[in-house]
């Protein structure tokens, strides 16, 4: 939906998770000198400001992000030790790194980035964005990649560029969901990701709604189906970090998000550990 922006919730707790779940997927493909493709199908801006007036008046990067920065990095499990370290780089500048942001940081000479945007003041947010350097800990760096950035729908571009001439990959996928069509349309997509590229990692976010849940199981039991029904059945896993209890939300106002999760189909090795670990700290140690 058009109506969906971002900028009032960058950096808060699915952000974290969907993010450290990304940084462990990419630096798993550059383990191989060989090149990737990766594609972005709901990029967002790419980057934002913390001292937004948006994220300010709902204080999700608060609560999320910055929360996260303020804690000992030593205790934290070793992926979201790099995470926290990738955004604190960021963070020095007022700024929040979103996937685009992250993707650029990992990729190489050769390697392909896409990235999708529907909403057209974020598409033109992000081709700017993405003109910009990096940002390390060491200073500005200089993207070996030029992203292509392309406007429209994402569904179905997602269609046109699968299979890329590269087909060692990733697919990101994380919509707002506030179209319920999101949950479909989602399930279609993989579906066809898997046939034409299965050899794609896929890596599909979801939020937990208390009034979507059996959509959100609908959508998980069908894909892991599907997966499992090919003539090489698909490896498949899922990891959730819930940092609100569902049952007090449902007499509340507002979005009765509790948590989200990771589907990846294809999961790197050592995918499952990292995550489960991260998951853990965010449900005991930064939301308990």
């Amino acid at each position: 939906m058009l109506s969906y922006q971002h900028e009032y919730h960058a950096g808060n707790h699915a952000d974290i998770l969907k993010h450290a779940c990304l940084l462990a997927i990419l630096r798993s493909l550059c383990k191989k000198d060989k090149p990737f493709t990766v594609i972005d199908s709901h990029a967002g801006a790419g980057r934002f400001h913390l001292d937004d007036e948006r994220l300010l008046k709902t204080g999700e990067a608060q609560d999320g992000i910055e929360a996260l920065l303020a804690r000992d990095r030593d205790a934290m499990p070793p992926l979201l030790q790099d995470y926290a370290a990738l955004e604190a780089a960021y963070q020095s500048r007022d700024l929040y790194a979103g996937s685009p942001e992250i993707e650029r940081l990992c990729l190489r000479m050769g390697d392909a980035l896409h990235l999708v945007e529907k909403h057209p003041a974020a598409l033109e947010s992000l081709k700017a964005n993405m003109r910009l350097p990096l940002v390390t800990p060491q200073g500005e760096a200089r993207c070996p990649v030029r992203a292509d950035v392309r406007g429209g729908d994402s569904y179905a571009t997602l269609r046109a560029l699968c299979p890329p001439p590269v087909r060692r990959g990733l697919v990101l996928i994380d919509p707002s969901y506030e179209d319920a069509s999101d949950y479909a349309q989602v399930r279609e997509a993989v579906e066809g990701i898997i046939t034409k590229w299965n050899t794609a990692v896929i890596a599909v976010w979801f939020p937990l709604l208390v009034r979507r849940k059996n959509e959100t199981a609908q959508l998980l039991s069908s894909l892991e189906d599907f997966a499992k029904m090919q003539a090489v059945p698909k490896e498949t896993m899922r990891c959730t970090a819930r940092v609100r209890d569902a049952e007090s939300m449902e007499e509340e106002a507002g979005s009765h998000l509790y948590g989200s999760g990771m589907f990846i189909v294809n999961p790197p090795w050592k995918l499952r550990e990292e995550m489960e670990a991260v998951c853990l700290y965010m449900e005991k140690k930064l939301y308990g």
